[in-house]
């Protein structure tokens, strides 16, 4: 519940920020982990992801292991490249682990 707290929190300072918010998609992770969050929170235009950026505790988590892997209180978001440092000193504000995997690259 913790996790999922300053989760929250990251997402409501975002949503009060008005038209200046960084978010402008999000996805809860549920069944088919980040392969399926992140395929479909940047379709139909594409994107490229390096799933080596996605924080995990086992170092020794193959690819395959990283891109297939369920997690709780988990989301994707697609943010605003100019906005990024915004959401990272929110992110580090609230003590909630993010990172940033990737771009939009409408191909």
């Amino acid at each position: 519940a913790e996790m999922e707290n300053k989760m929250n929190r990251v997402i409501r300072a975002c949503i009060d920020m008005g038209a200046d918010n960084p978010i402008v998609s999000i996805h809860d992770q549920g069944a088919g982990g980040n392969g399926n969050v992140l395929k479909e929170i940047c379709e139909p235009i594409g994107g490229r992801m390096d799933v080596r950026k996605i924080l995990v505790g086992d170092k020794s988590l193959s690819v395959l292991e990283i891109w297939g892997a369920e997690y709780q209180e988990n989301c994707a978001l697609l943010a605003r490249p100019d906005k990024v440092p915004l959401l990272q000193a929110i992110a580090a504000r609230e003590a909630a682990p993010i990172s940033f995997l990737g771009h939009v690259t409408g191909d």
